[in-house]
């Protein structure tokens, strides 16, 4: 296939990566990103016109090399831009800016115009740097369920890096092999056919990515309440499932641990609905202080809250709960110069051999009724025996 017909094709691709993203942006204004890489694709758009451009005779003398070479920089400079945009990081636009003056500039050079090798060996590692920026961009994203879309976009980079690497050696290795701009040497059309497939795949995956994190927070607002940021009752049966199922395989012990605030009724009728929800928000946020970071956290009903603990030992389990319980009763709610006096009942219960997760909760659940039975503000839990014990 011949070089311009290459470019053609590219042009088509890169309008597609346009027009597609462009349209996902609107379809959800949220995801700047998309705006990003739908910039990317007009800057490759723009790049392969010009260079089509370069192949008719009437054309040929207005079309700049160092244009060009701006746009195609530019472009791999806006999908890191959108990358790091989805990350949550600066985007980095005037750097962008800077880089594609600073390809202007390098590109008027007399030497740099009048040589395609040389203009490449000045371009393409800049793209390479690019490309491996993307790359470890997405490698340290802390998302661990985005990793498999963004393995699918570092793939994509790693290929196209690669290939690049290779054209940087070939042309180190004969400075003065034989090419034109619109030649249709190996290494040309080669690296026209690489544009845009990379182009085409880039498109699926930064639409996947955003379609991958909006899936995400959809379940993540199902599972979540919304007053406290705690897990539901929902996703407490799958993820009590899970962790069960894990610890039969795995052999480590679980727990499940249970509260309520005491007297929360009074709360409710003495100071209104607005101090009793600041009062869930309030115990929610001084259990979590006293909480492992990795242990999983439900709010199952109106003051009532489960805590799913994974390898856990029984002192460390009485020592989280007492922390637990004294930690509520030394911090009152305030609401601003009024001092409410809150605490918690508590109860817990280990996991005992082959147990499923909905018998280990009803043992904690009925722990916690002792706890509230023998005058509250203290921590019940079943011993070894299975015998209900209190502490205070």
């Amino acid at each position: 296939m011949d070089s311009f017909t290459l470019q053609v094709g590219s042009a088509l691709v890169s309008a597609i990566m346009m027009i597609s993203l462009f349209l996902l942006y609107r379809a959800s204004s949220r995801e700047l990103c998309l705006l990003d890489w739908s910039v990317a694709g007009l800057l490759f758009f723009l790049r392969n016109c010009l260079s089509v451009a370069y192949f008719l005779p009437q054309l040929t003398n207005l079309v700049s090399g160092a244009l060009v070479n701006a746009l195609y920089l530019s472009a791999h400079a806006a999908i890191l831009v959108g990358v790091r945009r989805h990350l949550g990081l600066w985007p980095g636009w005037p750097l962008v800016g800077a880089l594609a003056i600073l390809v202007l500039a390098l590109n008027l050079i007399p030497a740099v115009q009048q040589s395609v090798a040389l203009r490449l060996m000045l371009m393409l590692p800049l793209v390479l740097l690019l490309c491996l920026a993307t790359l470890y961009t997405l490698w340290r994203a802390p998302d661990p369920q985005m990793r498999s879309v963004y393995l699918l976009l570092m793939g994509i980079e790693l290929l196209f890096s690669l290939q690049l690497l290779v054209k940087i050696v070939l042309v180190a290795l004969d400075p003065d092999m034989p090419l034109t701009l619109a030649g249709d040497e190996l290494l040309q059309t080669s690296g026209y056919l690489a544009m845009s497939a990379f182009i085409m795949l880039t498109t699926m995956a930064c639409a996947l990515i955003v379609i991958r994190r909006q899936e995400l927070e959809l379940r993540r607002a199902s599972d979540t309440d919304p007053l406290t940021g705690w897990l539901n009752r929902r996703a407490l049966q799958r993820i009590a499932s899970h962790e069960f199922a894990r610890s039969d395989r795995t052999g480590q012990p679980c727990a499940i641990l249970t509260f309520d605030i005491d007297h929360f009724k009074k709360i409710n009728d003495s100071y209104g609905h607005a101090v009793g929800d600041e009062a869930l928000i309030h115990v929610t946020r001084l259990a979590q202080d006293v909480l492992r970071g990795y242990d999983y956290l439900f709010r199952v009903g109106g003051e009532e809250f489960v805590i799913l603990l994974t390898d856990v030992q029984s002192a460390e389990l009485s020592a989280v709960a007492s922390r637990l319980r004294r930690k509520v009763l030394k911090q009152p709610l305030m609401c601003g110069q009024l001092q409410i006096p809150v605490t918690v009942s508590v109860g817990y219960a280990e996991r005992q051999l082959n147990e499923d997760w909905q018998t280990v909760l009803d043992r904690a659940d009925r722990a916690l009724y002792h706890a509230k039975d023998h005058g509250r503000d203290r921590v019940s839990f079943y011993n070894a025996h299975n015998m209900l014990e209190w502490l205070r």
